[in-house]
């Protein structure tokens, strides 16, 4: 606990409530199990800027509970470059029933991934060590939502319409000041911006989703 009060358990109660995500104790607990594995490895490899885990739950696991709004009923759901599991393992400890699919083509942050889900555990996520214009079938077409959050986001685009299902969604993660510029591309790109969420992290930042759909 920080000399303030504060700690991870109530950081992302407080980002739940403020997000209007109802978040019962199971999938909390899930979340915590992760934050501590995480804490583990970052002692080691430094997965995170910084590795406190009050300051993760601020601005990492706040930030990927605003996903869970638009999550589709069924999967795959899909994480391009997962990286230290933000939102994709968040996600799963939120839904552990959906079928999930993290993508990170570095070795040790997918190593990382496989034993997050394994600790928490999380049986439905599957990490896929490669490149996400590499992976091919089995995904191609069937990706009922693919998400990503520290991507940039013409390349979201372009990686995501051989894995999207007919009517799946896109949903980039974007800081707000680049919204414009987001909408200008997805017009060019042939997506169509379906909703837009607006929200604030615990330490202020602005930050959005776009939810978008592949134009035939």
């Amino acid at each position: 606990m920080t000399p303030t009060g504060r700690d991870e358990a109530a950081v992302i109660r407080a980002a739940a409530s403020t997000l209007g995500l109802a978040l019962d104790d199971a999938a909390l607990g899930r979340m915590l199990r992760f934050s501590a594995t995480l804490a583990l490895w970052n002692r080691r490899l430094r997965l995170t800027g910084d590795p406190d885990p009050v300051r993760v739950a601020e601005q990492h696991i706040a930030d990927s509970l605003a996903v869970m709004a638009v999550l589709p009923e069924r999967g795959p759901v899909i994480d391009i470059g997962s990286g230290q599991g933000f939102p994709g393992i968040i996600l799963g400890c939120a839904r552990p029933e959906l079928e999930l699919v993290l993508i990170e083509s570095r070795r040790r942050r997918a190593s990382f991934l496989r034993e997050a889900a394994r600790q928490i555990p999380l049986p439905r996520v599957q990490v896929l060590e490669a490149r996400a214009e590499s992976v091919g079938e089995p995904l191609a077409g069937r990706g009922r939502m693919i998400v990503a959050r520290a991507l940039r986001f013409d390349l979201l685009l372009e990686l995501a319409r051989p894995l999207l299902a007919p009517d799946g969604r896109v949903v980039a993660m974007q800081m707000e000041r680049g919204i414009p510029g987001a909408r200008a591309t997805a017009a060019r790109s042939h997506f169509r911006v379906c909703e837009e969420r607006r929200y604030a992290l615990p330490d202020g930042a602005r930050r959005a989703l776009l939810v978008l759909a592949a134009e035939v």
